[in-house]
């Protein structure tokens, strides 16, 4: 083969691995890292794959930095989820550190307390009114442990909302 053929060959693959990765953004945001991994389990080479990210980047496709805001404020603010659960959740779709730290930080600012309390009122209104307080506050803890807050503010947010620190007669 010839260069100016393999040339040619090189420039169809990163073609074809800028449109793969324009498709695969297009149905939800990725990262740099999660593409390059799609990209190499397509087999395409470590020099096109560069290319085609190189691209993609300049084109607005992948920024690692708006991915992570925009994770954290759907699921952090808008979801509910602690700063705990989404730094684990930006961590493993590999970000760097700085990046990781300033996106969760925005969660900084908020009332865990206040929040959770929302969260697990909002949960115990679609419980069975025959529960026990005992099994409400287990099943709020259980809730509220999966959303990444620590055991002992879930369970003091849970005897709370539960009612199992009032005294009953």
């Amino acid at each position: 083969m010839d260069k100016a053929h393999a040339a040619a060959s090189s420039a169809e693959a990163v073609a074809a691995a800028v449109a793969f990765v324009l498709r695969s953004t297009k149905a939800r945001p990725q990262t740099e890292a999660e593409l390059r991994a799609k990209l190499a389990a397509r087999a395409y080479p470590d020099d096109v794959i560069d290319a085609a990210i190189d691209r993609t980047t300049a084109l607005g496709a992948i920024d690692d930095v708006a991915f992570a805001k925009a994770w954290v404020n759907d699921r952090g603010r808008g979801g509910g989820y602690a700063g705990r659960r989404m730094r684990a959740e930006v961590r493993r779709r590999s970000l760097a550190e700085a990046m990781i730290d300033d996106a969760v930080g925005v969660l900084d600012e908020r009332d865990d307390v206040a929040g959770a309390t929302g969260l697990a009122r909002e949960r115990a209104q679609g419980m069975s009114a025959k529960l026990a307080p005992e099994a409400v506050a287990r099943r709020l803890v259980g809730f509220l442990a999966r959303r990444g807050y620590s055991e002992a503010l879930a369970g003091r947010v849970a005897i709370d909302v539960s009612g199992l620190d009032r005294h009953w007669d």
